[in-house]
């Protein structure tokens, strides 16, 4: 059995992954706008997730294809070092949870669960294919793409009911191995977190992720980081990377 992931778990496992582990190219560090570029708001923001022992979230995600649209939702927790919970009230009942050394994927509607090991050495110059220890998490599924802002008015305010100003970023994938193809991220100015993602992949689906009432180096137990399989459910062993 094979366990289809869809693309906004994909984009959850990206984010959680810190994508700001490449270096940026020369023409993007340096723009002449002004004093901001692309590789200090990367730097900061790296700043920031290293200082960030503990959080928890509400997530707001949402696809598009075509005139096909579908909202989902959540809470999420995260505790260094590499420790995750989301659970998703709409559909009601899945979850991705991770320890740090084994990520699970539950799909309800399947019933069935996906067991990754993140600790799988690929013998690659970039190590381990998954990082346990680290923001990287799951960098190595799109470890590869150019960054710059999105236009030279950095930061600016994106929604009139919102007066957070934000640099907007704009990634594009290095080369095309499939997944999403470019990506906008939305970062606080004050804070340098991640507060909203836009993804879009080859055949032209849009995923939409926002994070809202976020709660900084909350105490958060262990346990809650640890899953408990049903009795009914499929495991499903690897299904974003194998051994093979």
């Amino acid at each position: 059995m094979k366990l289809h992931v869809s693309f906004h778990y994909l984009l959850i496992l990206l984010l959680i992954g810190n994508i700001f582990s490449e270096k940026l190219s020369a023409e993007e560090e340096k723009p002449s706008h002004n004093w901001h570029s692309p590789s200090e708001v990367v730097k900061k923001i790296k700043k920031k997730f290293s200082e960030i022992k503990s959080y928890s979230a509400d997530f707001k995600i949402v696809t598009q294809e075509g005139r096909n649209t579908r909202n989902m939702n959540g809470t999420c927790l995260y505790k260094k070092p590499g420790k995750i919970r989301y659970d998703f009230q709409n559909p009601a009942g899945d979850a991705i949870v991770s320890d740090g050394k084994t990520l699970w994927i539950f799909i309800k509607r399947l019933q069935a669960v996906g067991k990754q090991d993140l600790t799988l050495d690929k013998n690659t110059k970039s190590g381990a294919v998954f990082t346990s220890t680290s923001p990287e998490g799951l960098n190595r599924l799109f470890r590869k793409y150019h960054y710059k802002f999105d236009n030279t008015t950095q930061p600016r305010k994106i929604d009139p009911k919102d007066n957070t100003e934000y640099f907007v970023l704009a990634l594009e994938q290095r080369e095309k191995i499939g997944g999403f193809e470019q990506m906008t991220l939305y970062v606080d100015s004050n804070t340098y977190l991640i507060r909203k993602a836009e993804a879009l992949d080859g055949r032209g689906k849009k995923t939409i992720i926002e994070f809202s009432n976020m709660d900084l180096n909350g105490d958060i137990e262990d346990g809650l980081f640890n899953y408990h399989i049903s009795g009914n459910a499929k495991i499903v062993n690897n299904p974003l990377v194998s051994e093979d």
